[in-house]
Formats: structure tokens, sequence, C-alpha cells
């Protein structure tokens, strides 16, 4: 702190005569130095516009020091200041790489002034599939290592955020980091992450703070992004606020692939005709003429933190809404001229955290929200359309039917979680989490012309889930070895009123009657994940687990469009296996990172969407049995603050397991052993940054960034049903992008201009669904730290 009592972040110490060991203060002021040699040390301190320290201190074995600093004004300003250690950021991002989870931090400091969303990044992660069927505001698949993986913001599950607030929705300088768990999840988060969990940490300070930033490219796209806060430090009272909006018309043009069976046809009269006969002729290429989208959201939380009674106590309110018209069905197929969807959703929440609750190292974290999510699903078209923008008459000659249908989820999230520290070096602890939620959903079709009908088309579906884990960890042999032991159970109910009653015309019932079905899933798991450290620089690591993954409420009651129903879809099993190693090592200005890891997956009843035969509606099913192996990589090297380079690869293979396709094991299936089709195997990235301080004045810095992802082609069918000429796959793609970052008055200014798709490389995803070529944007970003 400084002489009036105000935390000092970004303070450098490092201890002389041990190569880093070192660290930096966060936002609070604090600081953690860990794996110091007992006995005497020097702890040397500097920060900017401060004079430099030095403490003698004694170190006494397996004890740990407290300690205040007091930093005075320098009388004369610091040319250069020589930074040992790590932010606030990259000591959690460190403390979670060599845990004993498998596990990917990004920091997104270093996407902060990029036009991209929380998607994009997450993409270029090894070990994450996630499948986009268009531009902005695109429906996603996302999955981790093969599995479906669940999502968090701030330690709280997402499963029920409306559509307006998703990754592709959420820009990247709201978020600080994003913590990517692969198999094993911690017991704190609290879900069934079965394939793993992705946990985005938003930007939360305890000063003021402003992040504002405004975008515009190709496709008329804009992106706006706000957040900052506000606290009195006599009282504790804070307040936070964020917000975006996002929109795009999504007009990218579209290009025929006769090869790969990617064709656009538009409906042409047929000049040797002797009458007027209209056929399908196809074309070279078209624009998309029906697929604008912009979303909105705005949140705001206000509380006191660091108060008697309370670490952290907010109560909060987000509103978002959003508006997506609808190009195509499953595939691209199905033109749509005059369908779209709009959402409105609201959301209250309260939260408490509080160190020290009731008894001496009891740590509680408390959460609450209330939900309800209005989705309109609309379509005025009365014919088809084709690829010019053309209605085209049915086969029948009659209009369609006009759809207005409208969902309404109204869901409830609880979450409570304990941590007992059991000894006062805090080698063993103790984590209890409860987790429940419920979504109780209504349909309306709108289009019925009597009202009695009307009201019954709104029979209610309802989802429940209560998930129990309880874990301990420790660490051992001088915390060499650490644990985590987990045990959870997970239960699921579900109940659907079926209308299967038949009217007249004047809407009175004349047969049939309403069913209700139910079911209930319990099911009880474990997992073990050891982490040991062999030298301070390599480690290696390990976990086990029996996960399921509950169905979500879009797989079991579809989404009203073009996401059919399954009310049979039962939870999937997976028996998870990884092992890999970590190292890190700094050799004077250098450090090289390098995390490797292979996985192993052996799931029940595997979950999959799979689109019917009409190319239109798609609908998840279980899949008996499904192998699931491979292994990833990714090294990473740095010089200063000049050079950045990372490269990553993923092998991940998904075969089928179920030999026999019924009971009695005497029909062999013909797909057992075979690779499941439509999801990639094979897939890396690499980024590459240079950057330089004061190239062009005091205070300024020069950034030019490279991005490239490659996937491998991959089936998009079953590759042993068919001949090998005709088969349909998906091709090998290659994205490359670069960005070029200007920023002034030390990164408060800052201006990007980033060309993505450069080559504009034909970009294809789930069902062979064309995604935009070659763009161009520019952002304009202002940061108040």
């Amino acid at each position: 702190m400084d002489l009036s009592g105000n935390p000092v972040p970004g303070t450098s110490l490092f201890v002389s005569g041990t190569a880093g060991t070192g660290t930096m203060s966060d936002e609070n002021g604090k600081f953690l130095i860990k794996g110091v040699k007992t006995g005497k040390i020097k702890l040397h301190v500097t920060a900017v516009g401060f004079a430099a320290q030095t403490h003698e201190l004694k170190i006494e074995k397996e004890k740990t020091l407290s300690f205040n600093v007091t930093l005075t004004s320098a009388e004369t300003e610091l040319s250069e200041v020589v930074v040992e250690g790590k932010s606030e950021n990259q000591v959690r991002m460190e403390e979670i790489r060599t845990s004993g989870f498998h596990t990917s931090v990004i920091d997104l400091k270093t996407y902060n002034n990029m036009t991209t969303d929380v998607n994009q990044v997450l993409k270029r992660t090894a070990g994450l599939v996630i499948r986009e069927s268009g531009g902005m505001g695109s429906d996603f698949t996302f999955r981790i290592n093969g599995l479906a993986g669940k999502i968090y913001i701030d330690d709280v599950p997402m499963d029920q955020y409306g559509s307006s607030m998703t990754l592709n929705n959420i820009p990247v300088n709201l978020v600080d980091r994003i913590e990517v768990y692969k198999g094993v999840v911690p017991a704190h988060l609290g879900s069934d992450a079965m394939g793993g969990a992705v946990n985005i940490i938003t930007k939360q300070r305890t000063r003021k703070f402003l992040d504002i930033s405004q975008s515009y490219g190709s496709f008329n796209t804009h992106q706006t992004a706000i957040t900052g806060g506000i606290r009195d430090k006599k009282t504790g009272l804070k307040a936070r606020a964020s917000a975006y909006y996002n929109f795009s018309d999504n007009n990218y043009r579209m290009y025929s692939d006769p090869e790969y069976d990617v064709v656009l046809n538009v409906v042409r009269k047929d000049p040797d005709a002797a009458s007027d006969v209209y056929r399908y002729v196809p074309i070279d290429k078209a624009r998309r003429f029906h697929d604008r989208y912009w979303s909105v959201m705005g949140e705001m939380e206000i509380g006191f933190e660091k108060v008697k009674w309370a670490d952290w106590f907010t109560v909060g309110l987000t509103y978002s809404e959003n508006m997506k018209q609808v190009q195509t069905g499953a595939t691209i197929n199905a033109v749509r001229g005059g369908a779209w969807t709009e959402n409105r959703y609201i959301m209250p929440t309260v939260k408490y955290r509080k160190e020290n609750f009731l008894i001496k190292g009891l740590y509680a974290n408390l959460y609450a929200n209330y939900s309800r999510s209005t989705d309109n699903i609309r379509d005025t078209a009365r014919y088809n359309y084709d690829w010019g923008g053309t209605w085209v008459a049915n086969a029948s000659g009659k209009p369609l039917d006009e759809i207005h249908n409208r969902l309404i989820d109204d869901s409830f999230v609880g979450r409570a979680n304990f941590n007992y520290d059991l000894d006062q070096e805090l080698n063993h602890s103790l984590n209890l989490n409860y987790t429940f939620s419920t979504t109780k959903r209504h349909t309306y079709d709108l289009m019925r012309a009597n009202p009695d009908q009307i009201e019954t088309s709104g029979l209610p579906k309802r989802l429940g889930k209560h998930i129990v884990g309880l874990s301990w960890q420790g660490q051992w042999f001088n915390k060499k070895l650490i644990s985590v032991l987990s045990v959870k159970y997970y239960g699921m109910d579900t109940r659907v009123a079926i209308d299967n009653r038949e009217f007249d015309e004047t809407g009175k019932p004349i047969g049939g009657e309403i069913n209700t079905t139910a079911n209930l899933f319990n099911y009880p798991s474990g997992s073990l994940a050891l982490r040991y450290r062999l030298t301070p620089e390599l480690g290696i690591k390990a976990s086990v687990e029996r996960g399921y993954n509950l169905p979500e409420t879009t797989s079991l009651f579809g989404d009203g469009r073009f996401v059919l129903a399954n009310y049979d879809l039962t939870p999937e099993r997976s028996d998870n296996f990884n092992a890999g190693f970590y190292y890190n090592h700094f050799f004077g200005d250098h450090f090289i990172n390098i995390d490797a890891a292979g996985f192993y997956r052996n799931s029940e009843n595997y979950i999959l969407a799979q689109v019917l035969p009409d190319n239109i509606y798609s609908q998840s099913r279980n899949f008996p049995g499904v192998l699931l192996y491979g292994a990833e990589a990714e090294v990473k090297y740095g010089y200063k603050d000049i050079v950045s380079l990372s490269l990553n690869g993923t092998y991940d293979k998904a075969i089928d397991s179920w030999k026999y396709t019924d009971s009695t094991n005497s029909k062999l299936s013909l797909t057992y052993h075979e690779q499941l089709p439509n999801r990639p195997w094979a897939y890396g990235n690499a980024n590459l940054s240079l950057g330089k301080k004061d190239l062009i004045g005091k205070d300024t810095r020069l950034q030019l960034s490279y991005l490239y992802q490659n996937i491998h082609w991959f089936y998009m069918t079953w590759a042993k049903l068919g001949h090998p000429s005709s088969l349909n796959y998906v091709p090998a793609q290659t994205i490359h992008t670069v960005i070029l970052t200007y920023s002034w008055k030390k990164d408060i200014y800052n201006i990007s201009f980033e060309a993505r798709n450069l080559t504009d490389e034909r970009a294809y995803d789930s069902f062979r669904l064309q995604k935009p070529g070659r763009a161009f944007y520019v952002k304009f970003r202002v940061s108040i730290m």
C-alpha cells in the first residue's frame, strides 16, 4: 500500500538469488510468493512511481509469513522498471495449469483489442471443438475432447441463460480469463460437466475502472461493449455494470462446390419447354439475403465488498434480447425467406461470499437466480425460396401455413458451496457443493384460431436437476503431490404434458386425452485427480472419473424451430481417463511452456444431434456406445514482451463401440468400430505476436499478430455405408487471420485492424453449412484501469 493506505496493484516482488521466485501484487495490492527456501532472504520491491525497497526476512520451515509493504513516492521518475514475476491472472493461470486437473487457461488480455467474441477465442484452444452454422449469432455446438462441455460465468452455471447471452455474443474485453477443464471438473463448479467445463471469469476490480470499445466491419457488422465499476473504500459499497450490442447483416457470399456436394440452386424457366416449365438450375455463387442478427445485453450489480459481515454481497439484474433472421434449415438445401426468432430474457441474482463463515476456516459461496426467457418463433413466408431470393410455388400449389410459436422458460438456479480448511498450513480441505436447477417450459401455438386450443397448447414441460459434490483436496510431501478426491450425486427428473386430443371446427374436444409422462434418473459417481511436481519446473498429472451428462432443455423439448423434441432422451455416461505433463522454464528473458496430455473416454448413451431425412429438422438421440481417445499438446514461447508464439494440435477419435443392434447379440452393427461422422478428428492452431513499446512514441505499443487454424477433412456420413468415390465429406480448411494493433497513453487508447480469413478460404461446419469468407474489421478501445 502507499502512505495513504491505498493498494498499489502491479507491484513487483522477488527474492534475490532464486530465479523465477517472485510475483506481482493484484488489484487489491495483495501478493503471495510460493516455493521460498527457509532461512534469511532478501525481498526486493519495485513499482512505477515509488522508491525501490529491499527487506531482510526470516522464513521458517512449513510456516506462512505475513508481511506488509508500505511504498513511498520516488523523488525522480524511473526511466525503466524491469518487472520480475507475474500478474494476478498469470499466477492464477499457473496454479490451475499445474493442478491435478487437465486444463487450459486463456488470458484474455492478449485478445482485448481484437474484434472477436469468446467463441472465436475458444476455437483456438487444444481439445475444443465449436461448430457454428453461420456468422454472428448462429447456432453452435460445443464439445471438449469429444464430449459435451458445460459453460459457467464466474463459477455460475450458464444452462438457463437466454439465447441473447451465449459464448458467441460475449465480447472479449468484458472478460479477464477463461478456465478450460477437460475431463474431471473441480467440485466447486457443481454441474454435470462430463466432458469438461469452461469457466468465464469477468472483469472485477476493487477500484474504479472503465473499458469501452466500438468496432465495425464486413457484412455491416457493429459491436459495442462497455464495462466499469466503482467502490467506496470507507463503506465497501460497490457497483458494477456491463453492456454490449451486436449487429450484423450476415450477408456474406455463398459458393457452390459440386466436388463436395455443395450446390446453390435457383428456379429458372426452361427455354426448351413448349409451355411454362420451371426447373432448379445450379449457380456458382449467391449472397445470403435473410440472415440479419442483433443482440443487446445490460447487467448491473450493486452491493458491498470487504465488510465485516461479507467479503462479497451483491444483488444484480441482467436483461437481454435479440432478433435473428433464419436463412437455412439444418442444411443449405432448405432456404428460408420469411423466418425469424426473437428472444427476451430477464434475470435477477444474489451473490454472497464470506471467509470464516460461522466458524474459522469455513468459506461460504452462495448464489441464486430466477430467470424468464421468452422466445417468439415466426415464419410469415407462405412459399419456399431459392438462393436468388425468389419465392417458389410448392409442389401442391397450396400456400404454406404461417408459423407463430411462443416458448416461455421459467428457471431457477440455486448453489451453495462450502470449503473448510482442515489445517492452518492449508494442506487439506473439504469442499461441499450443492446445485439445484429447474426449468418449466410453456409452448404456445399463436396461430390456432380457437382460444381454447391456444390455452391447451401451453401445457407445461419441466426439467429439474440436483447435483451434490463432496471433495477432499490434500497436499503431500512438502506440496509436491496434490490430490483431489471427489464423490458426486446426479439427479434428474422430467415431466411432460402432451395434448393428444382432437378438436372439431368449433374447438370442442371430440376425442383423445392429455397424457403426462415422467422420468426420474439417479446416479452416483466419483473422480480422482493427481499432480506430482518432479522439479519446480516439471510435473505430471492424471485423473480418472465416472461422469454423467444430463440433457439440456433444447435437446429434450426442442427449440420450436428446427430442433425437434425427444422426450425419451436419457443421460449419457462416460468413464474418463487423462494423463499428461507440464514443463515451464525461464532462461534469461525467454520462457517456454509445454503442456501435453492423452485422454480416453468410454461413453454409453452418447447424445448426438442428427439431421432428419427432410434436411430441415434435426433431433438429439442416444447412441448406445462410443469410444473416444486421443492426445493434444501445446507449446508456448516468449521473449520479453516482444515475441509470443504458441502452437497446439489435437487428435480426437470417436469410434462406434456398440457391436450388436439387437438384445440377443446376433445382429452385427454395420457401423461397429467405425469413426463417427460429421465431426473433426484432427485440428491445430498457431498464434504469433510481434510487439514493441515506444516504437512510434513514448508510452505506445505497436503489435502485429498472425493467427492460423487448420482442420483436417472429415466424413459427413458413415464412411462404411457408401462407395469411396461418392462419400460425402467436409474438406480440409485453413484459416489465416492478421491483426495490427496500436496503443498509446500506456494502453489507455487502442486501435486495431483485423483481416479475418485473409485468403478467403471456403470454411464449412456442421452438415457442410458455409461460414463467412474474407472479412475486415476495425476496433477502437478505451481502457482506464
